[in-house]
């Protein structure tokens, strides 16, 4: 029995060499059966060596792996320990478990308004972190939720700590006595005797002395953490060490060995390793008596590199040792120096030490240590260290590097000739996140076009590697979109307009370690009926909501119904608030207004069944526009509104007062996602085996804290919390990225050591990768002398680039930012790429080898290195930029870009744009007009051309309102008097309750209304003693145009109408045309002067008259020759503009030009109106109709000479279209 390590550069080397050297021959036919154990470093390695398995055995069958050692040592305890199984499973404890046990151990320091520590106690530091955190607060709820908060963020950086702690700080190094062990690595064994460390001896030994500060720091933290293991984990970890010891106790004794090793497995495989504590370490060493261990090791380099050191690192040392020779013999001369030094570096053996590789030992110190450690672990008699390293390296730059690693070949300085069709290395400079990815998907289509019949390349072989995965996920689902669904397929079979792009390659792509998209969809549809009620559940919330596949699926939804409830809610006036007491914990004391919730318009839609017309029954506004088939609709809505009522008050829970145990939260949870999954919802099945698995650990927790004052079973905590652990568990599972049969996409670092034929880096910009800011608050291993075998980010970064640089097994593509996207300037790359570039700017010749300092060119603003100029791929920040058409390299597709490109390489002459070219009107045999619709589209052209078009410009106004009314605006008061003027009788505000503003507002916005609607009244008197009545007729305008027009329905001379709004222009361009229409309907030829038009608005009368009918038909062909012309060309003639001098009571003078046609004499008016930028009013110019700033006019005029277009207009239509209204239509003076 021994441990075997074998070890090689190439990972699938590993794979043969296990099959061929671990796989012994059965000796008996039932051998065949037993379970083959493996331990993995990662879920990727675990899937990738099912695979290689499978393919070298034909089946991967009877497997079972481990992840890392300790998954495969608690696993052996409770093996073997068969009587104490309970108190194995006791002391195994989950990190998520620490986390809570310390929140209930600090919970009773945060309740007073104060800290009640005294200065002296451990715990004082923290506990007043704790509340220094809520100090800006005043005192009550909101301050004890936010030191809440705190203590649970604490609680979560400790459970990493002690996890971490008990890894690498809990283990003995020389085999002291018990309980008088003095080691730097046994930490926890001195804080469980509750004695202080020697925090001073464990600093750096520099010549700088440690500040007081940092040395108060560390002693703080220090006191606080050892008063946290004493007290709640110190016994835990006891328990740990006793269950290892009695492990030992049973494989040593002879009496017990033999029935124990048959519960083990005969042999273990461990195929590569990412850590090493040295707890794990003994335990491997000792297991190592009894069983096989075969211990498959990925290594960089055959020579013996275990005490070689980072040349800079040397370096700063070399200063050292000299400042301190100087520093005890200042009189010494340089030749002293030189000699003490000599003789320093000779005892010291440096020169050997030095590393004869920088890349090697810059970024391998991980896997340096792991060698240094297991070069001391290989024991037993028949314990064995093979080499398995091959050469088998590709004549190119990519293969030299990892050649010389192999051999830690000492670099020769610009002795390597660099082929300029050598490829296999490339690196490109991009100027965004966004723009790595574009030049990545064309380069991966050019790569995997060269694969061929003997060397294939397949989406399998790529391996795409970011150090922020998932701030790059929706760019990455962008760029590399999914193929056309079967939908897209056959509709554009059928000839629809939907067209997919003929130059479209769709690759297909995994993205590792995230979670789906459904999945994350379908948990907010769960969380929704939970967390949108402490918002301001508007109607966007809602919809949103109702948007989501699984929401759907619950409520037995279509797309269509959804649409309809949506809108259903929005009549009815539903804008923000569940109901009134979802709105009473938002509004101040004495507001009682809670209309405008979902629970005022589902109510009112209620109602609307059993009376669908606008009245008052018992307090509530009737709907008057429910339809039968809503019926279904708004019982939905109230099974919903039912579901959000029993859940309103799980998130405050705890404001409450309410003592709700953990454990109950997650089975409600679990209860909430069975209701989903019973109505068909799939993708939650992640999510339920989250819950269950904190269910299960609690449960069990909970049972063997029975006697301990710091039990779990009565945990209480905020649903929030719990809620916050489920989402972070659901969106990193990073750890679990795993290698996919597509192009892969990964967190550097996450699936490693594992070799691709092409692996990408992305995202190698300075500050961004290594990643040095992720480390643990608190954390007193970084703050004092590693350890050897520690682990770090920063190294775990370096190592995973040297692993992806030396397992690339065709082509390694290296990405970053060289620009900042916003001014253009140059930015440097990762240091871990500076560095990779020096090397390889040292190594390969150059045109004039003996020149001390390198040539150097620009490559569109980048500098780098002449000879390395072929590797560089400076990319323009735009695709369709046509520079990036012009080389040869890289390759780029003729695609939609190159089309764009192409227009802006080869335009010619001036740009013209879309609008410039008359659009060709569908002719129709009959046309039958709306005269409204038609007025609008006249007095204001922009929509009757957009309208031609097919499109809409979408305003605001056309959004759902998420806000109360606080104040009437004039649109509203518009409203309340229109529907005033309808009632007969008196009205009742009551009616009006979906419309009035909210609060004491209301009751005087309806009496304004109503007082101006009277005087409204009254000044209708002196024409007529009501609003003479109309109808709808329809008027032959020729044999292809009708019109539906109103006019008066009796005849008579004065056709007298009352308008709440105001006298503007748009509104009387609209009364002139509503005149002439009737006119020309009566066609009564020469006569209709006496026929009058007169319309009472809020602020002043218009009077129309002394026109004949044969002169309105005249007018009016005027009005549709200008019509015909807007549909196909922009019309620049809103009536806001030409009107709006006659709102001060004057009118435009026209004079005859050079072509004979009739100008507005003051142009430079109306051209000051229309060029009206709004900085000094406080409206919006893109409402304004009357100014090109209007959104309508903003997209038709785009590139347009504006002035010029409006010049023009008025030329032609001005003096026939306006000129008769100012001679004809008037104020009467009241």
């Amino acid at each position: 029995m021994a441990i075997h390590v074998i070890q090689s550069q190439r990972v699938d080397v590993l794979v043969h060499a296990m099959l061929t050297t671990v796989n012994k021959p059965a000796k008996t036919p039932f051998q065949v059966l037993q379970t083959q154990h493996f331990i993995v470093p990662s879920h990727a390695i675990e899937a990738w060596l099912t695979q290689k398995l499978a393919e070298q055995k034909g089946i991967s069958a009877n497997t079972q792996f481990h992840h890392r050692i300790r998954g495969f040592q608690w696993s052996a305890y409770q093996w073997v320990l068969v009587d104490q199984r309970e108190q194995v499973r006791k002391a195994n404890i989950p990190r998520i478990i620490i986390k809570w046990r310390v929140f209930q151990a600090l919970k009773s320091f945060i309740q007073a308004e104060q800290n009640p520590l005294v200065l002296d106690h451990p715990l004082h530091s923290i506990v007043q972190r704790i509340y220094d955190s809520a100090d800006r607060l005043e005192q009550g709820i909101e301050k004890q939720l936010k030191k809440q908060g705190m203590l649970y963020w604490v609680a979560e950086q400790v459970s990493r700590l002690f996890s971490h702690y008990m890894e690498y700080r809990g283990h003995c190094q020389k085999n002291c006595p018990p309980n008088m062990c003095r080691c730097p690595t046994n930490w926890l064994q001195a804080w469980g005797q509750n004695k202080e460390l020697a925090i001073e001896e464990m600093f750096f030994k520099t010549n700088t002395e440690i500040s007081e500060f940092t040395l108060n720091q560390a002693r703080e933290l220090e006191a606080w953490q050892r008063w946290l293991w004493q007290e709640v984990f110190h016994q835990d970890f006891e328990q740990m060490l006793s269950i290892d010891a009695m492990f030992w106790e049973i494989l040593d004794d002879p009496e017990t060995r033999k029935a124990a090793l048959k519960k083990l497995p005969r042999q273990l495989v461990i195929f590569t390793l990412l850590d090493l504590p040295p707890m794990q370490l003994e335990f491997l060493r000792r297991l190592g008596q009894y069983i096989d261990i075969y211990i498959l090791h990925y290594n960089p380099s055959q020579e013996y590199w275990a005490d070689s050191v980072d040349p800079n690192w040397k370096a700063r040392y070399d200063v050292r040792v000299k400042e301190r020779f100087i520093a005890k013999n200042p009189k010494a001369s340089d030749a002293d120096i030189e000699k003490f030094f000599q003789e320093f570096t000779l005892n010291f053996n440096a020169e050997q030490r030095e590393s004869r590789h920088p890349l090697l030992t810059r970024f391998g110190k991980q896997a340096r240590d792991h060698f240094s450690l297991l070069s001391n672990l290989s024991s037993g008699e028949d314990g064995v260290w093979a080499d398995a390293f091959v050469d088998e390296y590709k004549d190119n730059l990519l293969g030299k590097i990892q050649s010389d690693v192999l051999y830690l070949v000492e670099p020769e300085k610009h002795q390597y000739v660099l082929d300029k069709q050598d490829d296999s290395i490339q690196i490109h400079v991009c100027h965004s996140s966004l723009r790595q990815l574009e030049v990545l998907k064309e380069q991966l289509i050019h790569w995997l076009a060269q694969g061929t019949k003997d060397a294939p390349r397949r989406p399998s072989d790529i391996l795409v590697l970011s150090p922020s995965l998932s701030e790059l996920e929706p760019l990455i689902r962008s760029v590399f979109a999914p193929p056309p669904s079967e939908r897209d397929l056959i509709q554009q079979k059928a000839g629809s307009s939907h067209h997919l792009s003929k130059d479209s390659v769709y690759l297909p792509i995994k993205i590792a370690g995230v979670a789906q998209l459904d999945a994350l969809n379908a948990w907010k549809a769960v969380l929704g009926r939970i967390e949108l009620i402490q918002r301001r559940f508007t109607i966007e919330d809602f919809a949103d909501w109702l948007s989501l596949t699984a929401t759907q699926q619950r409520y037995s939804l279509e797309v269509n119904s959804i649409e309809r409830m949506t809108q259903l809610l929005i009549d009815a006036g539903f804008k923000r608030g569940l109901d009134a007491q979802h709105l009473q914990r938002s509004l101040c004391k004495g507001d009682e207004d809670y209309r405008f919730s979902f629970k005022f318009a589902l109510d009112r839609l209620a109602l609307g069944i059993a009376i669908p017309e606008h009245t008052l029954f018992q307090g509530t506004l009737s709907f008057a526009k429910v339809l039968p088939s809503d019926f279904e609709l708004i019982a939905k809505l109230i099974q919903i509104y039912q579901d959000f009522d029993a859940r309103r008050d799980w998130m405050i829970a705890h404001e409450q007062g309410q003592t709700v145990a953990v454990e109950q939260w997650l089975k409600h949870l679990m209860q909430d996602i069975a209701e989903f999954e019973e109505a068909g919802v799939e993708s939650l099945a992640a999510v339920y085996k989250i819950i269950k698995k904190q269910e299960r650990m609690l449960t069990l927790a909970s049972f063997y804290d029975e006697h301990d004052h710091h039990a779990l079973r009565s945990l209480s905590l905020p649903l929030p919390y719990l809620l916050a652990e489920i989402n972070t568990t659901l969106e990193a599972q990073l750890d679990h990225a795993e290698p996919t049969g597509q192009i892969t996409f990964s967190q550097i670092g996450q699936i490693r050591p594992v070799p691709y034929k092409l692996i990408v880096m992305l995202g190698l910009d300075s500050g961004k990768f290594p990643n040095r800011t992720q480390h643990l608050p608190f954390d007193l291993m970084d703050l004092l002398k590693p350890q050897l075998g520690d682990r770090s980010r920063l190294e775990d970064d370096q190592g995973a680039f040297l692993d992806n640089l030396l397992l690339a097994q065709d082509n390694l593509w290296l990405f970053y930012n060289g620009f900042d996207i916003n001014d253009g300037e140059v930015r440097d790359p990762s240091t871990v790429l500076q560095e990779l570039v020096q090397h390889l700017a040292f190594i390969v010749q150059t045109k004039q080898p003996d020149t001390e300092a390198d040539a150097t060119l620009e490559i569109n603003g980048v500098v780098v290195p002449e000879q390395l100029q072929s590797l560089y791929h400076v990319h323009p920040l735009l695709p369709f930029d046509p520079v990036g058409f012009e080389t040869a390299r890289p390759v780029r597709y003729q695609d939609q870009w190159f089309c764009v490109a192409g227009q802006l390489r080869h335009a010619t002459g001036q740009r013209s744009s879309w609008v410039n070219t008359p659009y060709q009107h569908l002719q129709q045999d009959v046309q039958v007009l709306d005269s409204h619709q038609w007025i609008q589209d006249m007095t204001f052209p922009a929509r009757l051309y957009l309208k031609t078009l097919g499109v809409e410009n979408l305003r605001h106004e056309d959004l759902p309102a998420v806000q109360e009314p606080l104040l009437l605006d004039g649109l509203g008061r518009y409203a309340i008097r229109q529907f005033l003027q309808k009632q007969d009788g008196s009205a009742q505000p009551e009616l009006l309750m979906d419309q009035l503003p909210i609060g004491k507002l209301q009751q005087s916005s309806w009496q304004i209304s109503v007082v101006e609607q009277e005087r409204l009244k009254a000044r209708l008197l002196k024409y007529a003693t009501e609003v003479t009545p109309t109808t709808q007729q329809v008027w032959k305008v020729n044999d292809h145009v009708y019109m539906n027009i109103n006019l008066p329905k009796n005849s008579a001379e004065k056709w007298v109408s009352l308008e709440a709004s105001s006298a503007r222009a748009k509104r009387r361009a609209k009364v002139w045309l509503e005149y002439l229409l009737w006119l020309a309907y009566l066609n009564m030829g020469e006569g209709g002067e006496k026929l009058a038009r007169i319309v009472v608005f809020s602020d002043r009368t218009i009077l129309c008259h002394g026109v004949t009918s044969n002169k309105a038909r005249e007018w009016l062909d005027h009005w549709l020759a200008a019509w015909k012309y807007g549909q196909s060309q922009p019309l620049v003639l809103p009536a806001a503009l030409l009107l709006k001098i006659a709102e001060k009571d004057k009118e435009h003078d026209w004079q005859a030009n050079e072509q004979n046609q009739m100008c507005i004499d003051d142009m430079d008016m109306i051209y000051k109106d229309w060029h009206e930028d709004g900085k000094f009013t406080g409206f919006s110019v893109a409402d304004n109709e009357a100014t090109k700033m209007h959104r309508d006019w903003q997209f038709i005029l785009q590139e347009q000479d504006a002035t010029a277009l409006l010049e023009d207009a008025c030329a032609q239509f001005s003096y026939r279209l306006y000129q008769p209204v100012f001679m004809h239509q008037q104020v009467i003076e009241e």
